[in-house]
């Protein structure tokens, strides 16, 4: 038998997932437990993102073989599902059209071939009468690699019966059909039709729809979410997302989203971290799959805080709109988990290279985009996508200080709403850009992508002689300069909490229930973050 299934191979008529393991002669070998293309096909296609991590060493053998069985997630509606599925492929096979190149024989006479396929069903019937639980598991393949509850063991034992049966009905129907009896094969059909229409019409225990828990792919899922909350993100965002999700379908498959467990999570996270960094080449020119099959090395994988966004935006997708906003599902598949990025994985500048960075900005010509976007992050220590994302209408004077700030009206915690006072230094150059502009208007409407940003400063350290790490080997670029103004307030003796309310951090919870009483201070208070700043 051929078949294009890649990383496969036929055993007798069973596929086996086929592959090596990086730097070993071996191969792994497991079985697929079918005889079916299609089936076949469709077990590769959830586990083939996988096989590169267990090629490098990031996944284990055990826990390839829990995926591809999918262990933790047999329940009674899935060993239905697989009986189902055996059905159509006894019903299939019993059909002429399919039967005759697999079963029969131009060498053999149809009285020979009845007479095997009557063997075979009268076999059938004494199995059915014998068969118990451990032979039921055995059976299925489950006795050895898998681990079932016991509650589900009358269901493989009682599924199991049912599929021996329907195996007699499939040669009772060859029988008849290489003995010539046409009414008998026809009765012997029906039969197995009426199986399958019972066994499609059974209502499912957990997974059938309702009004609480539709039967939604995860991709229509996604293209809700992006629909109703990806309204206001801008270009950049969107694109970033998107590729969050496509990592997510890529390793889970496009489930329905109540099927979607833990453990598609983590596994998920496993891909996600183990891809290159894809801004630079050759990564820039590859496909997801592309990516995920590429031997990378250590200093082009991905951060672990870039790790942590794919999580936080399936975690929104799950959580805030599947099961807050929606109510579409009871409980999201992220909870629970988390994932450990390296604390201060960005390094801060010393104040002598912030004054150097602070004198070349200066002298720049105010229509140079740099000069103000970069002065603006140094002195509000606000996050970059915030400050691409002003308007006129967002700088406001205070009445009772009549001093200048800028309110963040939305961002990408709970927290980021805030208002930010205005260095006096700042204020100067943010009315200059704002002069002609009318109330809708980005203040930085004229930015390149994020990523030329990012090499623009760069270009400044280097213009500058400072270093890319710094003298504790921590990496700097331009999220560096809120590590900055985070690291000079609290230097300077800044208040935590009200350093807290400027940079959008979440707020300390030592006060207990106290807290919640607790509001926002007003500007006067705030003015102390930013004015120690010369």
């Amino acid at each position: 038998m051929s078949h294009k299934l890649s990383h496969t191979m036929i055993r007798g008529r069973t596929y086996y997932t086929n592959f090596r393991i990086n730097g070993s002669p071996s191969y792994i070998r497991i079985s697929l437990g079918t005889d079916s293309f299609r089936q076949a096909e469709v077990m590769m296609s959830r586990v083939r993102p996988f096989i590169p991590l267990v090629q490098s060493g990031a996944m284990t053998v055990e826990e390839f073989k829990q995926r591809l069985g999918g262990m933790r997630e047999l329940t009674k509606d899935g060993l239905d599902q697989l009986l189902l599925n055996v059905l159509e492929i006894n019903i299939a096979d019993a059909d002429y059209t399919s039967a005759n190149p697999r079963f029969y024989s131009s060498k053999k006479p149809f009285s020979e071939q009845a007479d095997n396929a009557r063997k075979m069903s009268e076999a059938m019937r004494q199995k059915m009468m014998a068969i118990d639980e451990a032979g039921a598991l055995e059976l299925w393949g489950l006795d050895k690699e898998y681990i079932v509850p016991d509650e589900l063991k009358p269901v493989i034992l009682e599924n199991t019966k049912k599929m021996v049966y329907y195996h007699d009905l499939q040669f009772q129907a060859i029988s008849a059909l290489s003995s010539g009896d046409a009414p008998r094969y026809d009765q012997v059909m029906s039969l197995l039709a009426k199986e399958k229409t019972r066994l499609t019409n059974t209502p499912s225990e957990t997974s059938s729809p309702s009004p609480k828990m539709p039967s939604l792919s995860l991709s229509k899922a996604w293209d809700g979410y992006v629909k109703d909350k990806g309204q206001k993100w801008r270009r950049a965002t969107a694109n970033e997302n998107q590729r969050f999700y496509d990592v997510l379908l890529y390793a889970i498959g496009d489930k329905p989203i109540e099927s979607i467990t833990k453990q598609d999570i983590r596994e998920a996270l496993k891909v996600a971290e183990n891809l290159p960094t894809r801004n630079k080449l050759p990564f820039s020119k590859l496909s997801l799959e592309e990516s995920i099959n590429y031997d990378v090395s250590e200093e082009d994988l991905i951060s672990s805080a870039h790790v942590e966004k794919h999580l936080k935006i399936w975690r929104s997708l799950f959580r805030i709109y599947l099961v807050e906003t929606k109510d579409l599902l009871e409980k999201s598949p992220t909870d629970g988990i988390s994932y450990e990025v390296r604390p201060n994985r960005r390094g801060h500048y010393s104040a002598g290279e912030l004054a150097k960075l602070k004198t070349k900005l200066f002298s720049l010509v105010d229509t140079d985009w740099r000069k103000w976007y970069f002065l603006t992050l140094i002195y509000t220590g606000a996050r970059r996508g915030e400050i691409s994302s002003i308007r006129k209408k967002d700088i406001r004077q205070n009445e009772e200080t009549g001093r200048w700030y800028i309110f963040i009206e939305e961002g990408k915690t709970d927290h980021a709403q805030r208002q930010i006072p205005l260095n006096r230094t700042l204020e100067v150059g943010i009315h200059s850009l704002i002069a002609q502009l009318k109330e809708n208007d980005l203040i930085f409407n004229g930015l390149p992508n994020y990523t030329t940003a990012t090499d623009e400063w760069i270009s400044i350290m280097k213009e500058l002689s400072i270093p890319d790490y710094d003298e504790f080997g921590l990496k700097r670029r331009i999220h560096s300069l809120r590590h900055t103004f985070v690291s000079n307030c609290l230097a300077a003796g800044v208040s935590t909490p009200l350093l807290q309310f400027v940079v959008g951090h979440a707020r300390s919870q030592s006060l207990g229930v106290t807290s919640i009483y607790t509001h926002r201070p007003p500007l006067k208070d705030l003015l102390c973050v930013v004015d120690f700043q010369s």
